[in-house]
């Protein structure tokens, strides 16, 4: 494939010369069509895949930025599409205009190397957050640059700067890897490959039309006046085998995502609350979200890496009753999943004197959703606050599943590229 020619092609055909597409056409539809044979591995199925794929390339060209960033763009539409194609018997929301991107691209698309992916996901952990979440939105959730500059409240040309920067941070970034020739199944700072592929796969709650980030707004607004607090995603194992381990921690041990000895990636936001927040004599009442992270084998209803949203209150035993955060909780279920019966089951928790599973019924199938409990004295105590006069009661939310049961997604991995219009 002739670089230049293409992009000059790219860059008239975004144009609305609909001759000029005709050629882009022509110059990429040998790699479109092996690479959705790959995919698909059925020559029929990967002609209809390719069609559909230069459609929504049509209808997007406005949206790329650069136009040569063509190759890798339409690579990813090409990918999404075959998906979608192998997907069509099953009912999905996963919209194709909505196909993700990568922010760094080479002009050949054959430079990009398994392990150039590995190095870019190493990359995306060195930006700040909000760079994070700008990433997330233009090259994950397709967002164009007029969307994010009004999202932001900048002009066009702004934006597209501070795109550029971040671009070129990257870069930077993965040229630095590439030159200490560093090595990908163990890379700085003593972080397994695994953990950096995980750390990097895109917060979906920063994505607006994503299933995940609409379920949270839902929940969001039950707990409102609640505050905002984001908790770290590596958590020190050897501290909290030495403080509330015993007390907190409820899943098998296999499931850890081990950095090394002494860290671990969080499996539910609860371990880092408990580690990081104090009560100091004001009432806590706390909302958090973000991924957790368990060892398991993906399939339709597991992932890895996946979102949650913890809610928390500690406060005097007269201020704080079980029975009315349980009706906040089934309210939230009503509102995330409206119309489902719910059953409420006690269970038990390490960390909990009382807990509940909530569950939803569908198609005849019970799903749990969330927990609900109050917390032991001795979590109490560990908080800093007098279980004599204090309590404290936590929710859990798994938004996944939750997204999941509202809009009938068949597949929990398909929730990663999915949006809701």
């Amino acid at each position: 494939m002739q670089v230049e020619p293409l992009t000059r092609f790219v860059e008239r055909a975004r144009d609305g010369d609909l001759d000029a597409f005709g050629s882009v056409v022509r110059l990429t539809q040998r790699m479109a069509y092996v690479l959705a044979c790959n995919v698909l591995r059925d020559p029929a199925q990967a002609q209809d895949a390719v069609q559909e794929a230069y459609l929504v390339a049509f209808r997007r060209l406005a949206d790329l930025d650069e136009p040569a960033a063509f190759p890798g763009w339409f690579r990813r539409i090409v990918i999404t599409a075959s998906l979608n194609t192998r997907r069509a018997r099953r009912h999905t929301f996963l919209q194709l205009d909505d196909a993700p991107d990568l922010p760094v691209l080479d002009e050949y698309e054959e430079r990009w190397t398994e392990g150039k992916r590995l190095r870019l996901a190493r990359a995306l952990l060195t930006l700040s957050r909000d760079e994070r979440r700008l990433c997330d939105r233009r090259y994950h959730g397709g967002w164009s640059t007029a969307r994010l500059a009004a999202d932001a409240g900048v002009d066009e040309p702004a934006m597209r700067k501070r795109l550029q920067r971040v671009r070129g941070k990257l870069r930077k970034e993965i040229e630095m890897t590439e030159r200490h020739a560093i090595d990908l199944d163990r890379l700085p700072g003593d972080m397994p490959a695994k953990i950096v592929e995980l750390l990097a796969q895109p917060q979906l709650t920063d994505l607006p039309e994503n299933p995940v980030a609409i379920v949270l707004e839902g929940v969001r607004g039950i707990y409102r006046g609640f505050e905002e607090r984001e908790l770290p995603e590596i958590v020190d194992w050897t501290e909290a085998e030495r403080t509330i381990a015993r007390d907190a921690v409820y899943v098998d041990p296999r499931e850890l995502h081990r950095i090394d000895a002494h860290r671990i990636l969080r499996y539910d936001l609860t371990l880092p609350l408990l580690m990081n927040v104090r009560f100091e004599g004001e009432p806590l009442r706390l909302f958090s979200t973000g991924k957790t992270y368990r060892v398991c084998e993906p399939d339709a209803t597991h992932l890895e890496a996946f979102h949650q949203a913890e809610v928390f209150c500690l406060d005097r035993r007269d201020r704080v009753d079980k029975w009315q955060m349980m009706s906040l909780v089934l309210k939230s279920v009503e509102e995330a999943m409206p119309g489902l019966p719910v059953r409420i089951t006690p269970t038990s928790y390490a960390m909990c004197s009382e807990a509940f599973d909530i569950d939803v019924e569908q198609h005849g199938r019970w799903w749990e959703v969330l927990a609900f409990g109050v917390f032991t004295d001795r979590v109490v105590a560990h908080m800093g606050a007098d279980p004599a006069v204090h309590t404290a009661v936590g929710v859990g939310y798994g938004l996944e599943r939750v997204a999941m049961l509202r809009y009938g997604i068949d597949d929990i991995r398909k929730l990663d590229a999915a949006s809701v219009a």
